[in-house]
């Protein structure tokens, strides 16, 4: 496992592999979209892609291909608001990419503020599922247990692309070395349009967290099962990535 401590590094290394590794596949669906026969969407691929970042000192570099800096932060924000937010106010920051994803009652198939903030009971209250987390850890710091599931049996429901599932399966979180650290498992990352946005938010995340339950922050581990850029998005791939932050 590939192990860094800048984003820079990180975000050049792995897109340079995907251009000069990647393995093209042709999907035939882009969420609930059918792109069958769109030249747009053949994609380099690379198969379960996991890495280890130990630190964040340069965020700057995980926004270099889609310039989201403000929505991931409006997202981040709703994401811990404590309420199931659907559709929101960040997704207008990016209303180019998100809209075409909104659904007669104009509401999203599902939202990251819905699934991180439904009520759960822990030891008989009832609380949030990050204040679980939280509780959880606060009362057991070895636990294996603190998984905030993001994919669940509903999702399965709608393989067929009728509906959108979520990218991401789970967040975990463990407490070791006297630091919290998360590991971040997703089926699916679109390189170029959200990876660094994944990165960030699960990176917050963490430090959301263990700000929360009293301890530092650790590293981030990732795993993707498919880490994919479409062919219209090769170009800024094959870009030096510092020529593009200018």
């Amino acid at each position: 496992m590939r192990i860094y401590s800048t984003a820079r590094e990180m975000m050049s290394e792995m897109g340079r592999d995907l251009w000069e590794m990647g393995i093209e596949v042709i999907p035939k669906t882009y969420q609930n979209k059918n792109i069958e026969g769109n030249k747009d969407f053949i994609t380099k691929e690379e198969f379960c892609k996991q890495y280890c970042l130990t630190s964040l000192p340069d965020p700057e570099y995980l926004f270099v291909y889609n310039k989201s800096k403000g929505w991931v932060e409006a997202e981040l924000k709703e994401r811990l608001s404590g309420k199931m937010i659907n559709p929101g106010e960040a997704y207008h920051l990016r209303e180019e990419l998100w809209a075409q994803f909104l659904d007669s009652d104009g509401k999203f198939d599902y939202t990251y503020p819905e699934r991180l903030n439904h009520y759960i009971k822990y030891k008989n209250d009832t609380m949030t599922l990050i204040q679980g987390i939280i509780s959880l850890l606060k009362d057991d710091p070895d636990t294996r247990k603190a998984t905030l599931p993001i994919f669940t049996k509903v999702d399965s429901n709608y393989y067929d692309g009728s509906k959108r599932i979520p990218c991401s399966m789970y967040y975990g979180f463990f407490i070791r070395g006297g630091k919290l650290n998360i590991t971040y498992h997703q089926r699916s990352s679109d390189f170029v349009q959200h990876f660094g946005n994944d990165v960030y938010l699960a990176y917050r995340l963490m430090e959301y967290i263990a700000n929360e339950v009293g301890t530092k922050p650790g590293m981030l581990i990732h795993t993707i099962d498919s880490l994919h850029v479409y062919q219209k998005d090769w170009h800024l791939i094959k870009s030096s990535i510092d020529d593009l932050i200018k």
